[in-house]
């Protein structure tokens, strides 16, 4: 079967930062399964997996537009310090969890700090970034109703 809309994919991968050394992804790791076509994968891997099937093996280059999107300066704020007091541990580098207006949660890696402010940047690690996969297509089939329904794959369906 070929990866279409709708198909669930389980694949195994390796990736890195463009230039760097990669390896073929092995079998000691469970396979990563998504529903394709519903934007639950980088847009680069998406469109590349298409028209694949089992067994396919795959080297992709993406650029960061199909993958985790350019860097966004505005994206890198400052707080007061007071706001980690509980966090003693605080550090460069350290990823922390903050919310945003609605509530909703957000990741935020600590670039700098002193005793009054701290510097975050909340872009992905990997934005702005070429990055190159290797894939190995495990399998692919229909995705049944209920996939579809919750937007999740069940790893052992019953048919």
């Amino acid at each position: 079967m070929k990866i279409t809309r709708d198909c669930v994919v389980l694949f195994r991968y390796n990736f890195a930062e463009a230039g760097e050394a990669l390896d073929a992804p092995g079998d000691d790791e469970a396979p990563l399964a998504y529903i394709h076509g519903r934007g639950q994968m980088l847009p680069g891997l998406e469109q590349a997996l298409e028209g694949h099937e089992a067994g396919a093996a795959l080297s992709i280059q993406l650029p960061p537009e199909q993958a985790y999107g350019e860097r966004d300066e505005s994206r890198v704020e400052v707080v007061e310090r007071e706001y980690f007091a509980g966090m003693p541990e605080l550090r460069v580098g350290l990823l922390v969890q903050l919310s945003d207006e609605a509530g909703k949660p957000r990741l935020a890696r600590v670039v700098a700090l002193d005793t009054r402010e701290v510097k975050l940047d909340t872009n992905h690690p990997y934005a702005g970034k070429t990055l190159d996969f290797r894939i190995l297509v495990v399998a692919v089939r229909s995705a049944s109703e209920a996939e579809l329904a919750s937007g999740q794959v069940d790893i052992n369906p019953a048919d």
